[in-house]
């Protein structure tokens, strides 16, 4: 010991670092040969249909540890950011948490493997907490829990089940049990009636003799000095008939086993609901909901991300990177000595004005970005608003890539021939009558 077995390290330790080397040569392997000649979109695509994939059979199960997912995120950062270039350094467009966000959070949707490896070990918690009829869950119950609340006693067991029982604050956050004996929750400290008992009853709670106790101790008990330090203060009595009123309320059969149900109505464990609603408080703009809804290709609103989180290679974020370029850091589409940043070119560049007034689109710059595009939006009469959007975007920012890298000359007519033919090979990839209706609208300009 250790060794393989399932393709998973077995042995009477947590497996170490090194015991999980083959998972980690695993990912590194897939990194080879294809990833450089991807685009940013082919990348992520890489990085999220089988670079993490690999990883979940193993979170499943084992608890990684963090050196672990530090290895496999520098793999997944090189795939994304660094293609295969191993000695490079720098060149992340975006910091990782950000990365690690639902797209529609603001983020690229890569699995943030800490928390998707709590989601997934918290489905054996609850096979646990639930009884389920599995050999394991009888063994734990049998030999460590007969008369205990598993949160309320001394870590035992294996590695393993330790690694499993810590993450219960967290199932005990997004669940609540409905009461058959009472064997796996605290009648003071969890909710499992209308309220949290220690807290609406404090004076109550500070004669108990054990605060510990289970539902089931304390249902069963045979009279009221197996439960209180006595005698009671008027305080406390007066607490006592409350409670007592609240609990005749709440059905207890101590023959039947406890029922966990979740946030989101159900007693059914997703890992992936779980994971959702880690995120559920962020608030941002609705405009990143709506880049991925378009029905553009994926390099294109892979793009439109970069210039909603302002992460594009425009020239003042190379500045801000300290790269130093042979000419300044003006626009190149109209040389007036304008600073390039994503508000400028894409918007306030007399070339990109133009373009925009083309399509009869007008901008309120005094807004962000985001108040900006919605108000246009708005106000705009086409149902594929978003898709051009995309597009006129993309196009301005090859026609200044063209300027400077391949010193060609850039015109709005030249543009225009560019923005229409995007246009017709994006429609192919749009619903039959969102198609029709761009085909004509494109004809009419």
């Amino acid at each position: 010991m250790p060794f393989t077995y399932l393709g998973l390290p077995m042995g009477t330790t947590k497996p170490r670092i090194e015991d999980m080397s083959s998972l980690m040569v695993k990912i590194e392997r897939r990194l080879n040969g294809c990833s450089s000649l991807l685009s940013l979109s082919g990348r992520l695509q890489l990085v999220n249909s089988v670079i993490t994939p690999i990883t979940t059979y193993t979170m499943c199960t084992i608890k990684l540890h963090k050196g672990v997912i530090d290895n496999i995120d520098r793999a997944r950062k090189q795939c994304l950011w660094r293609r295969n270039e191993h000695d490079k350094k720098g060149g992340h467009l975006a910091a990782w948490p950000l990365v690690q966000r639902p797209k529609e959070k603001g983020g690229l949707r890569v699995i943030n493997l800490r928390l998707q490896n709590d989601a997934l070990l918290l489905k054996q918690l609850h096979k646990f907490y639930s009884r389920q009829n599995v050999p394991w869950v009888s063994l734990i119950w049998n030999a460590y829990y007969q008369n205990k609340v598993p949160h309320a006693s001394r870590e035992v067991g294996s590695f393993w089940w330790k690694d499993v029982l810590r993450l219960n604050v967290l199932y005990r956050g997004i669940a609540k049990c409905s009461l058959g004996n009472g064997s796996t929750v605290l009648f003071w400290e969890d909710l499992w009636s209308p309220v949290i008992l220690s807290q609406r009853f404090p004076s109550l709670f500070q004669h108990v003799a054990n605060n510990s106790s289970s539902v089931k101790e304390v249902m069963l008990a045979p009279d009221l000095a197996s439960v209180f330090n006595l005698p009671l203060s008027q305080e406390a009595y007066d607490e006592l008939a409350e409670m007592q009123e609240i609990l005749s309320t709440i059905p207890y059969d101590s023959n039947a086993n406890d029922h966990w149900a979740f946030l989101w109505g159900n007693d059914r464990y997703s890992s992936q609901k779980l994971y959702k609603l880690a995120f559920a408080t962020m608030d941002v703009p609705r405009t990143f909901s709506l880049i991925w809804k378009c029905q553009c290709t994926p390099q294109i609103r892979v793009f439109a991300w970069l210039v909603l989180v302002d992460r594009l290679n425009t020239r003042v974020m190379l500045r801000r990177r300290n790269f130093h370029i042979q000419g300044g850091y003006n626009c190149v589409l109209c040389h007036l000595g304008v600073d390039e940043d994503v508000d400028h070119l894409l918007f306030a560049c007399p070339i990109a004005e133009r373009c925009w007034r083309k399509l009869h689109v007008h901008w309120d710059l005094s807004l962000d970005i985001h108040a900006r595009i919605m108000q246009a939006r708005q106000a705009s009469s086409y149902s594929f608003f978003m898709e051009i959007f995309l597009i006129v975007a993309w196009e301005i920012w090859k026609l200044r890539n063209a300027i400077i890298f391949d010193a060609a000359r850039g015109s709005l007519n030249l543009w225009i021939v560019r923005f229409k033919e995007q246009v017709l090979l994006q429609s192919v990839r749009f619903s039959h009558d969102k198609e029709a209706l761009v085909k004509s609208w494109i004809s009419s300009l």
